[in-house]
Parts: C-alpha cells; structure tokens; sequence
C-alpha cells in the first residue's frame, strides 16, 4: 500500500509534466475547456459565505491524500498485531506461499536495481520510490522465516514487519499534515513529492547515518561538515567507542536486582545453581546467565470452585455495600460454588446425592529454597495443580458422608482433615506449595432444592423436637413416681423402725421391772407409783392433806384450784389513788 502510494503520487508529477510540455490547444478550444457551464447546484453554493472551493481544493490536495492513506496503512498494520498466529500446514498451501513470496521478492529488487540505475534527468522521482522498493523487500523478507519454519511463532518476529511499515507510514502521515502548513504553489511551480520516506532511505549497507546527516546539513543549510577536524575523529572514534559501549552494556546485564517481596534462581547455561535473595547479584551476562523470579512469602486464596478464566471481584468499600462474594443464602447460585456427589440414604436404600461446597484454600510458595525451586521448575500452573488435587481430596472425603453428616459435624475438624490430606498430596508431587489454612465457607444442597430442603429439615426438626418433648414429659412422670414410692418407702421403713425400737425399748424396761420385783418386791412397785404420780402431777397445783387423817382410809388428793392467801389479799386491796402531774 505503501508503494502504491508512492507510485500514485510520482504519476500525478509525471501526468502534470505531460500536460506541461504538451502542445497548447487553439482559443475557442482553449475557452470552450476554461469556460463550463455551472449548474444550478453550483450558482447556489456560490452565493453561501463558505468558501467551498477552497474546502473542496484542501480536501482534495496531495498532503490529505497522503494523510489519509498514512493512517488507512496505520489501521491494516495494527489489525494484524498479535502475540502469535495460525500456521498453515504442511502441505502444498504453505510452500506455494513461500513460491510466490519468493517470486514476488525477486520481481521487487529488479525493480529496485532498476530503480536505483535510472538516472535523476530520466525521472528523477526514481530515487524516492527505489527506498520504497526495498522497504517491501525487508518486510517480504521478515516475513519469509515464518512460512519456511513454523515453530518461529513468536511475537518478536511477527511483529517486527509491522513495525517496519508503522514507522515509514507514522512518516508519510507527519509529511501529509505538515503539507497542509506550506505555502501554495503556483500553476506553472512543479509541485513537490510528498511520499518520500527517509527512514526507508537508511535501508541501506553498509548504513551511513552520519553521511546521510552530512548531505541534508549541507543541502539545506550549506554547511560542510568535512571541514570540521572533530566531526573527523568523531566518525573514526564511532565504531571503536559503539563497540566498547555495547560490551560494556552486555557485561552489565550480568547484574540481577531482586526485590524484597521476590526470589531469584540463577541459571547458569540454562542450570539452576543457586537461589537468590533480595539484593543486587551479579553472574554471567545474558544470554549466558539468567534469573527467574519467583515469590516471597505472597499469600493466595483458591476456591475449589473457582475456573481460571473468573475475573477477580473487585475490592468494596468498606462503608458501602456487601460485595456478592458475601453471599451465603442456600437459595442463590454462586459462582465459586463446587457440586458434589455424596452418599444418601432413602427407604433403607443407599443413593447418590448432590451438594453445593465453598472450601478455600490459603497457600503460598514455601520459604525454603527446595521449595523454590520445585514451585518453578516441577509445575507449569500451580493454581491448576493446587485445584486437581484440592477437587481429588474433596471428593474422596465426601463421597463417604451424607450431608446430614456434613451439615451437622465440626468444619474445624473437617477443614483440618482436608489440609492435611491436600498438603501430603502436594509433598508427595514435590509442588513446593505450602498450604497456611483451610477454610469451609458453606456446604449445602443445590439452589434448586434449597427450599425443598428447608422443607425437609424443618419438618425433621420439629419432629426431633417433638420426639424429644414428649420423651422428656415421660421422664418427668417416671422421676416423679420414682421420688414418691421412694419417699413412701422410706416413710413405712421410718414408721416401722420406730415402732420397732419403741416395742424393743418398752420389752427391756418390762424385762427391767419385772426383775426388780422379783427383788424388791412391794418397795419397788410404790416406788413406781410415786413416780409415775411425780410425773404426772409434776406441774398441777396440790393440796396435800396429811395421811394420818383417817388412818384406815387411803391419801385423798383433791385436785381443786384454791388461791393462795398472798394472791386473795392482792386482789382485795383498794387501787391506789392516781397523782396528777404537777403544773
């Protein structure tokens, strides 16, 4: 497109010489071709304060052409940037391509050789257009390797043709718009070659950048630079000092910056030797000695559930809403959500049952420096080798419970129990991943039959409930039947010890009495019968008549109530007379 451009632009040139050195025509020809009639459109226009003849010669000047073409290059170049592209086969189309590339560069450096020969009084827009010419044949020949070897799919050299070509077109569309700031020439003036690029002029060998520089300094300003004795020994010094500073930037890409948040293996000759720390370290300079960075301590969540193409949630405010990642409800579908196949149990029968689970997992790449260097070299994706194994001991462990179990047991226990599981797998496959914590978010039936399952375990409960209230009110009952028979048990055993120690108290004291009137005979029994009669008259007011009275009759006891002489004497004695206080 480039060199279509370029040849448009020196055929517009050579048509404005033809029609220069072409005989003139005669008057009434010459008036019939100067003098058209104008429709009825263009009397219109002529009578708006717009200049549109001037808009329509702006628009239709080279420098406009030129721009718009510059961009329309811009826009095909970038629409085929990429990291890499479709091969073709190995068949007949990928080498028929390489023909007809190949043809196709020979046909360009004939007409470049030819180009390049033509003398400047033959046509002297030659010498712009050869450049153009062998911008095309760098870029068929950037573009060749591809085709002959596929496995160069690298974005280097796919993009390096474009490169070429954004440059030289990022160079026309500069010239066009600063065409447009020129001033007009006029009809009998040659007008100037815009598609001329002097970036495609230094594809040239050997390169002569500073004779490139000498020439346009001289043509433009009349300077001559040959006369200068330091730009002398400036060109003959280039080469030796561009030497030395490129061996001394080469020596320098042996010095390797780790960061504090980072670690370094340095491969010599592409061979691990050691690990690096935080700090600056030299080796070998590339390509010979190299540095990879890994991580230092940076702690990652995985969710068993979650793909590898999901976008990160974004961060939320801490005084606005929850972020969707909060919610927990049964009846939601989350994304981070993994199913899972558990065992089940309906009508005495064992089946299958599905679950919804949020196990997380906190990990990070060990701080040793075997562990480093497993996590780089023995795996190509942690997260996917973290997310197999996590997803192999979750099935395993659910597989064996239902999800009443599930539900209902410790998630400490069980996410501990899933940690250490998943932890030994990775040992064992030497990942170098170390796993800081385990986290069960939720485990729970599917959205679809959440609520079937509210359901069911409402009804479960109240039932549990039920079953266990009306087996409590029976253990009531029980306990309080067994606390009355108790107490009535030990009632009558209370009732009939005492009875029984009473009739073993009064056996002895009879036993007692007996033998003492055996012995003492009628003293005794008198005995006993002023105690018992001390006993009972102990508190009764008495009146004792001596026995002597009467002395064939028994003692008479009168049990009459007399008032003492003391008392009587009180009762009769007139009250004494009140004293009134004294004013």
């Amino acid at each position: 497109m480039l060199l279509a451009v370029a040849w448009y632009h020196a055929q517009r040139i050579c048509q404005w010489r033809a029609d220069i050195c072409s005989p003139p025509l005669n008057t009434e020809e010459v008036l019939t071709a100067t003098a058209p009639q104008l429709s009825m459109y263009q009397r219109l226009g002529g009578l708006l304060p717009v200049n549109f003849r001037r808009v329509g010669a702006l628009l239709n000047s080279e420098g406009v052409g030129l721009a718009v073409m510059a961009v329309l290059v811009m826009g095909v170049a970038l629409a085929g940037w990429g990291a890499n592209y479709v091969a073709l086969d190995d068949g007949r189309l990928r080498w028929g391509a390489v023909g007809i590339i190949a043809t196709a560069m020979f046909a360009v450096l004939v007409a470049e050789r030819h180009m390049a020969a033509t003398a400047n009084e033959a046509w002297p827009e030659a010498k712009f257009i050869a450049p153009i010419l062998r911008l095309t044949l760098v870029v068929q020949c950037l573009s060749l390797p591809l085709f002959v070897f596929p496995t160069l799919n690298i974005a280097l050299f796919i993009n390096l043709p474009a490169v070429v070509v954004l440059a030289v077109a990022i160079e026309f569309l500069l010239r066009g718009l600063f065409s447009l700031f020129m001033p007009p020439k006029t009809e009998e003036a040659e007008p100037d070659y815009l598609a001329k690029s002097q970036l495609a002029a230094q594809l040239v060998w050997p390169p002569r950048p500073m004779l490139f520089l000498q020439h346009e300094i001289h043509q433009h300003f009349g300077i001559d630079l040959r006369q200068l004795w330091a730009l002398t020994v400036l060109k003959r010094v280039f080469m030796p000092v561009l030497t030395v500073m490129i061996v001394c930037g080469w020596l320098l890409t042996g010095f390797k910056q780790v960061s504090t948040t980072q670690r370094g293996i340095y491969e010599r000759f592409g061979k691990p030797v050691t690990v690096l720390h935080a700090g600056l370290h030299y080796g070998l300079p590339w390509p010979f000695g190299q540095v990879k960075l890994t991580e230092n301590g940076q702690v990652h969540e995985l969710a068993a559930g979650e793909q590898d193409d999901t976008a990160p949630e974004p961060l939320a405010s801490a005084e606005g809403n929850a972020p969707p990642g909060a919610d927990r409800l049964w009846d939601a579908i989350h994304s981070f959500d993994k199913a899972q196949i558990i065992a089940s149990q309906s009508d005495d029968q064992q089946s299958l049952q599905i679950i919804n689970s949020d196990v997380r997992f906190m990990w990070r790449i060990g701080l040793t420096d075997n562990a480093a260097l497993a996590a780089t070299y023995r795996s190509n994706n942690l997260l996917a080798l973290i997310r197999s194994t996590a997803n192999q001991v979750l099935v395993h462990q659910f597989s064996s419970l239902t999800l009443e179990q599930l539900l209902g047991e410790q998630r400490n226990a069980l996410a501990s129990l899933i940690n250490r599981a998943v932890q030994q797998k990775l040992d064992a496959l030497h990942s170098g991943v170390e796993l800081l914590s385990t986290v069960v978010e939720a485990i729970h039936p599917p959205a679809g039959a959440a609520d079937a399952f509210h359901g069911v375990q409402a009804a479960q409960i109240s039932a549990q409930a039920l079953v266990a209230r009306e087996r409590g009110h029976a253990a009531e009952l029980a306990a309080s039947a067994q606390t009355l028979a108790t107490t009535r048990r030990n009632q009558a055993q209370m009732n009939a010890t005492d009875m029984t120690s009473k009739a073993q108290a009064t056996a002895v004291s009879f036993a007692a009495q007996k033998q003492a009137v055996a012995h003492a005979g009628q003293v005794f029994i008198d005995e006993l019968w002023f105690s018992q009669l001390r006993q009972t008259l102990g508190h009764s007011p008495l009146l004792i008549i001596d026995s002597r009275i009467g002395a064939g009759a028994s003692p008479t006891i009168d049990l009459r109530e007399f008032p003492s002489l003391n008392a009587a004497a009180r009762r009769d004695m007139p009250a004494k007379p009140t004293q009134e206080p004294s004013r």
